[in-house]
């Protein structure tokens, strides 16, 4: 809904909040839905679930956005910015958006089967255990999130993903530079108050294109040229206007993986290498954005790597899918992704 001029209508809503009956006034963001939203929560206080529904809780790098007429774009669900993208013509330069959506400080090893413009890696492993854990991981579109310790081996970039509903459905974004060290922090720190994974946010950067990045990050083109031939699009934020803004949102859910690479190597000379065929690949399906299910599936987790204790000898970590997961991973990033080489190329 939109008036003549091209700008977005406010609503004027008058009301009071708390015990001692303040009256407070303010103009808000209509959009298509708002009202039967409101209608159908089940809260004694409407007022309050409208500022919840569309009001931030903070800006974690620069000022709230307050004018979302002038400069930051088109705002619309990354839902619908990834149905137009299966479509649309690449633009002649980067499009600033706002964007909407479940984002996890993670970036996919690999599309789903259901995303694939040809098959998949084969199983690989020594026994059926690892191949079947193997198939699953590799053909259900797997995360790493590989840039959320404090001690992340390169600082100037941050990659995450904007999602709806699971991993597979989300789009590359990507901090550069100062944007990278200034909203690690907060993004980081909050996942890990709420002892989760994934965040309701709104992101505020430019859709570039990978034919783009050649002249508009030219840094960043050299990195786009290991991702996955999928990953065409990224959400970039490269300047002191774009930030990532967590919402007054709990989405349904974002299912994802919860994994670990283990290394049987009992067995094995002492300066021996792991190759993939000598790893497990342990997992569970999980909501990223409810404490409760996380740990359920790491206690799962947690079983399944005392049967293999039993079974085969002691297991190594050499990688996880993230923080959520204890251990310290015995490979770095770069000796990962050249033992995980079969998967996919960050």
């Amino acid at each position: 809904m939109v008036n003549n001029a091209g700008v977005q209508p406010l609503w004027r809503v008058r009301g009071g909040l708390g015990p001692l009956g303040a009256t407070i006034e303010a103009e808000i963001p209509y959009h298509p839905g708002l009202l039967a939203e409101l209608l159908k929560a089940e809260i004694v206080d409407p007022l309050t679930l409208l500022f919840q529904k569309v009001m931030h809780i903070t800006d974690f790098v620069g000022a709230p956005i307050a004018d979302r007429g002038t400069g930051s774009g088109e705002e619309l669900s990354v839902l619908r910015l990834r149905k137009r993208l299966k479509t649309a013509k690449v633009t002649k330069k980067p499009v600033p958006l706002r964007v909407t959506g479940i984002f996890s400080t993670a970036v996919l090893l690999s599309y789903g089967w259901w995303e694939r413009t040809g098959p998949g890696a084969k199983p690989v492993g020594r026994n059926d255990i690892q191949r079947w854990a193997y198939a699953g991981f590799e053909e259900w579109a797997p995360s790493w999130d590989f840039n959320s310790a404090a001690a992340a081996e390169d600082e100037s970039f941050f990659l995450g993903q904007l999602g709806h509903g699971d991993e597979a459905d989300s789009l590359l974004v990507v901090a550069v530079g100062e944007r990278a060290r200034a909203i690690r922090p907060g993004i980081t720190s909050l996942m890990g108050e709420r002892k989760v994974a994934a965040l309701s946010v709104e992101v505020n950067g430019l859709l570039c294109h990978r034919s783009h990045l050649s002249k508009h990050n030219p840094g960043l083109a050299v990195v786009a040229q290991r991702w996955h031939r999928d990953f065409n699009y990224c959400l970039l934020l490269d300047s002191d206007n774009h930030r990532i803004t967590p919402v007054y949102e709990v989405p349904d859910f974002y299912s994802a993986y919860l994994w670990k690479c283990l290394w049987a190597k009992n067995n094995l000379p002492k300066d021996a290498s792991p190759t993939l065929n000598d790893c497990y690949l342990i997992w569970e399906h999980t909501d990223l954005t409810k404490p409760d299910a996380i740990e359920f599936n790491l206690d799962s987790l947690e079983h399944k790597q005392e049967f293999l204790t039993r079974r085969y000898g002691t297991m190594e970590l050499l990688q996880k899918s993230g923080p959520l997961i204890t251990g310290t991973p015995s490979l770095s990033y770069a000796a990962f992704v050249r033992l995980f080489g079969a998967v996919g190329r960050m």
